[in-house]
């Protein structure tokens, strides 16, 4: 009796001892069980499994975007794509330091397979805090301060990451270089952030070793940084040096002000920041700490134990300078530094852009392309030469081109369109090409996916969105049940986007009427027909034919009293209600950036395709008032109007 007795309490804590496994296995169940498959030890997402992040950050501020830009570009290119198969779940301290141990505390009781904690303060906070997850780490000049671990190699069980400890000698001499004579730099910073005691420390030793002397202010909040940069600029000072100092960086407009007002040269760490205001930038790239940071975290995400990676120091060393502030103030940058400050400059690298057809989409992705080639500094007829061709919309004299472009070397092939993309990539393979309006480049025979795609080939795409459009056009005309487009059958990306444009109608209910038109003459007669068929809205979308024609459906439109809606911006100002655009300019702005990543030695191949970073709302008010339709206020605020 008494066995049984013993034998049936074994069973009880033996069932407990299960509830209380089961009760925690979200928490305890590690990333090589989660999701569908098994995952495996390496850099590669596995196919079929949703890896989840929790992301952690002091505040939103420009060198932190452009971080996680790298970090995301990077977990792309390893096949994690955020909001598919990775999700992100981010907060933030709201610049705040007593905000940092809470949101880690709320971080680590997150159903997430990996954390990553940004900033040394943020670094710090959260190996005090997280003890359910692992970790990687990023974004942080003394990581060893916050308490990860003794050395690079041997570190805390849950945690690795990269470092980044700022040029701070090589800061402190493109001063002494730049402003000859200078004897008292100052420097800013809250005494309770570890990494800038010890870039403050650092800088220190050095300037006693080249006879300067380091003045320093310590501020506890952002509401001290003003009147402590105003009382540098009374100490005689020749120059502010300001690190990444978190406090700092959050009141950067309140120290720019200041030596503004003082005409005192300052000189960041935090190269981003040059644009703001800054002299020059003496730093680090975070888009590439951002990048190179992606592996270590693909494989923690896929079940490494954090405590075999070693931590590793990732400095991609920047010069960026304001030449506009210095000509101002009659600074004369040392020729060293303006060579450093732009490696593609002197290069007389030879560009090709070719367009279809003459349109608003093509015209607005030249202009986006010139001006951003400017804004890296490279001067045409210095630095490149561009040709540009057009074909006018004719396929033979397109093949033409494609056969003289294939015939001459050139640095990187520009094409805006999907005809001009189709055809020149069916010529040339042994040149990058890249290009800037590209609807659906999978559907285009592009690539398998945005990641898996030609080798030779990257670029922009500018899919329109049809959601939202179909959204606004509903809120604005309530009970509207059909919808109607002309496509043109011969250009993939247009029969792409009737398809999306017929599906997301559907889904909200809506029927769709399509016409199909092959030429310039056809593109009226098209419209009347879709006006005859009782239509209550077009609701036109964007391809090369039709864009080029876009007036004359307009007419139809007014002929017929139906209302207008548009995916190019410029249709509104010819008479369209309302546009919901991508921005063709910032595609083309957007192409220049990734030839750039090119030319710097980056393949093609191995860059994503990646949608247009920037949509527009317009509304044409004449044209509300005409139809007699009321476009929400909501997309009117958004909106650029047209009066």
């Amino acid at each position: 009796m008494k066995i049984k007795k013993v034998l049936n309490a074994l069973l009880a804590l033996l069932a407990i001892a299960g509830i209380l496994l089961l009760s925690d296995l979200g928490n305890r169940i590690g990333p090589e069980k989660r999701g569908t498959k098994t995952r495996k030890a390496g850099t590669k997402a596995v196919e079929g499994i949703t890896y989840k992040l929790g992301l952690t950050y002091f505040a939103p501020e420009e060198a932190f975007e452009m971080m996680v830009t790298g970090l995301w570009k990077g977990m792309e290119e390893l096949g994690f794509v955020k909001d598919s198969n990775l999700i992100v779940i981010a907060q933030h301290a709201n610049g705040e330091m007593a905000n940092l141990q809470p949101i880690h505390l709320n971080m680590d009781n997150q159903d997430v397979d990996v954390i990553v904690p940004t900033s040394t303060p943020g670094i710090s906070a959260a190996v005090a805090t997280v003890k359910k997850h692992p970790m990687v780490f990023t974004m942080s000049y003394t990581p060893l301060e916050a308490g990860v671990g003794e050395s690079f190699t041997k570190h805390r069980p849950n945690i690795t990451g990269v470092a980044s400890f700022p040029p701070v000698e090589k800061t402190i001499d493109f001063i002494r270089e730049t402003i000859p004579g200078t004897k008292r730099i100052g420097t800013l910073y809250n005494s309770s952030e570890a990494n800038s005691r010890k870039v403050a420390e650092v800088g220190k030793a050095y300037c006693e070793k080249t006879g300067i002397e380091l003045v320093e202010s310590t501020v506890i909040n952002t509401s001290e940084v003003y009147q402590a940069t105003s009382a540098l600029c009374m100490r005689n000072i020749d120059a502010i040096w300001i690190s990444g100092d978190n406090t700092a960086i959050q009141a950067f407009h309140a120290i720019v002000k200041v030596c503004n007002d003082n005409k005192m040269p300052l000189v960041v760490n935090d190269v981003e920041f040059v644009d703001n205001g800054a002299l020059a930038g003496v730093g680090i790239s975070w888009y590439n700490t951002g990048h190179f940071t992606a592996p270590f975290v693909a494989r923690v995400l896929n079940g490494e134990n954090p405590k075999n990676i070693p931590i590793e120091n990732y400095v991609d060393e920047l010069i960026v300078l304001n030449t506009g502030l210095a000509e101002k103030w009659g600074i004369q940058f040392p020729e060293k530094y303006l060579a450093k400050s732009n490696p593609l400059k002197g290069n007389n690298y030879k560009f090709s852009l070719t367009h279809y057809v003459d349109s608003p989409n093509s015209e607005d992705a030249e202009h986006g392309l010139r001006e951003e080639l400017k804004r890296n500094g490279l001067v045409e007829g210095k630095d490149y030469t561009l040709k540009v061709f057009n074909a006018q919309g004719d396929v033979s004299t397109m093949n033409s081109i494609a056969d003289a472009v294939s015939a001459e070397k050139w640095d990187i092939v520009f094409v805006t369109s999907t005809p001009t993309t189709q055809t020149l990539v069916n010529k040339i393979k042994n040149m990058p090409i890249v290009f800037a309006n590209v609807g659906d480049p999978v559907k285009a025979g592009l690539g398998i996916s945005f990641t898996d795609h030609l080798s030779h080939v990257t670029g922009i795409s500018t899919m329109s969105d049809f959601k939202s459009l179909i959204e606004l056009v509903k809120e604005s005309m309530p009970g509207i049940k059909t919808i109607g487009t002309v496509y043109t059958p011969g250009e993939v990306n247009s029969v792409a986007y009737k398809e999306r444009l017929q599906q997301e109608a559907k889904n909200a209910g809506l029927r769709l009427i399509a016409v199909p038109a092959n030429s310039a003459t056809e593109v009226a007669d098209a419209a009347l027909s879709i006006a005859n068929r009782g239509i209550e809205a077009f609701t036109q979308i964007s391809d090369n034919l039709t864009a080029s024609c876009g007036s004359s459906i307009i007419k139809v439109a007014y002929d017929n009293h139906i209302p207008y809606f548009a995916f190019i911006e410029k249709q509104v100002e010819q008479g369209a209600v309302a546009a919901i655009s991508r921005d063709y300019y910032n595609a083309g702005a957007d192409a220049v950036d990734m030839a750039i990543e090119v030319l710097k030695g980056k393949s093609p191949g191995s860059i994503p395709y990646r949608y247009v970073g920037k949509s527009i709302v317009t509304v044409n008010r004449d044209a509300m008032d005409y139809f007699n339709i009321k476009v929400p206020e909501k997309y009117i605020s958004e909106a650029v109007n047209n009066e």
